[in-house]
């Protein structure tokens, strides 16, 4: 059963999270000893370089941005044409405190917040921030792209000094379903405190096979697991 979208579901969620996980707060939970399973998908994407830390552990929620032919020279070239990626919007939320004693409840989350309003999240989020007012708050950042292919990734929204506008690596299909966008590994390009940046465990976000009843920019909900070295 698809878990509902409104907002009073969604704070319950954040609510729960506690008492689940036994843990007092919501978030800036430490990150030590916390290991990055990459043995999930048929061909592993590249493990962190050595001397990295884990730094940020964040749940991404947001859109997939692509655009199709606005006037296509006959219909059935236009059926044909494939769906252009023109980057991604995302919030980065604190998953830190979401790990427990395993990832299993963690990787329950994309799934969950691909379908909930990203009003419904934001709320909740104040909500869990308010928990732990002396820590960081549930929002550590920002995504989107500089260009088509630049994503960038910003912390100081969030009280952080960390930014890094990457590069892609390595990619993969998502384990489970083609509407899933792949998991990747980015690299470095320029910034400031991160290195590495892996996004896995992906739920919705993927383009269709064609452009067939789509006509230029639109948009797809995704949401995934973003894990920052530094």
């Amino acid at each position: 059963m698809n878990p509902p979208h409104d907002i009073l579901t969604t704070t319950d969620v954040f609510l729960t999270l506690a008492g689940q996980l036994k843990v007092s707060r919501y978030t800036n939970c430490g990150l030590d000893h916390i290991v990055l399973n990459l043995n999930e998908t048929a061909t592993p994407l590249p493990s962190p370089s050595p001397g990295l830390r884990l730094k940020y552990l964040a749940i991404g929620r947001g859109i997939q941005n692509y655009t199709c032919p606005t006037a296509p020279a006959n219909s059935k070239d236009f059926v044909a044409e494939k769906p252009t990626a023109v980057g991604a919007v995302a919030t980065l939320y604190d998953a830190s405190c979401a790990i427990g004693s395993d990832q299993k409840f963690l990787h329950t989350l994309p799934n969950f917040l691909a379908r909930v309003m990203m009003e419904s999240i934001d709320l909740a989020a104040t909500f869990a921030g308010l928990t732990n007012p002396t820590a960081r708050g549930a929002v550590l950042g920002v995504h989107y792209f500089t260009n088509t292919s630049s994503p960038f990734f910003d912390f100081r929204l969030g009280g952080g000094t960390e930014w890094i506008n990457a590069k892609k690596v390595a990619s993969v299909p998502a384990p489970t379903s083609n509407v899933d966008v792949p998991w990747l590994k980015l690299d470095y390009d320029v910034g400031l405190g991160i290195q590495e940046v892996y996004r896995v465990h992906t739920s919705n976000g993927g383009a269709p096979a064609d452009c067939d009843g789509l006509h230029g920019p639109f948009q797809i909900g995704y949401a995934a697991e973003y894990w920052f070295y530094g």
